[in-house]
């Protein structure tokens, strides 16, 4: 079912505002391609997968964050991308279409375009509770504090009245 809001989200800065179009699952391409047959302005992020199959690497391309495809409607366009194939409307918040920043869409595009492997994992965020899952620190619950790259997070444990910072695998912590 598609969210509608009937009011524009135009902020009157003389730019048109970045919104998240919730997609079917595997649908973000199709998504994107009907926006763009609309000529509707849309940015799909995508990642380099390499899956080895019978012994053999396949590189493809991937949505970073599957599910959905930032989009750029002019006021006129708006009521447009309620009639999009594979759609399942726009995220709001507060009632209204979300929005999403240009300097935060532009940072996207630059780690997109470094060539960077990039994953994204929304269970792990900096500053949520997590458990340590494996190690000598199984059980241990903490904050994480930082993420040093993929395969080591950094993490904040009250131990004795005092916290204690310790680093653990990826494959060890589980969100709460």
């Amino acid at each position: 079912m598609h969210e509608h809001c009937s009011e524009y989200p135009y902020s009157g800065t003389g730019s048109d505002p970045w919104l998240v179009l919730r997609t079917r699952s595997r649908h973000e391409k199709v998504v994107e391609s009907s926006l763009e047959q609309k000529q509707i302005t849309a940015y799909l992020p995508k990642t380099r997968v390499i899956n080895v199959k019978d012994g053999r690497k396949r590189v493809s391309e991937m949505p970073l964050f599957p599910g959905y495809v930032f989009v750029r409607p002019r006021a006129d366009q708006y009521e447009g991308i309620r009639f999009i194939r594979g759609s399942c409307g726009l995220v709001f918040a507060d009632a209204k279409p979300a929005t999403l920043p240009d300097k935060d869409l532009e940072a996207v595009k630059l780690l997109v375009d470094s060539g960077a492997t990039l994953t994204v994992d929304s269970d792990l965020v900096v500053g949520k509770r997590v458990r340590i899952t494996g190690g000598p620190f199984a059980g241990v619950e903490g904050e994480l504090v930082s993420m040093k790259n993929q395969d080591l997070l950094s993490i904040n444990v009250e131990m004795v009245g005092s916290c204690v910072r310790v680093e653990v695998d990826h494959e060890m912590v589980a969100a709460l």
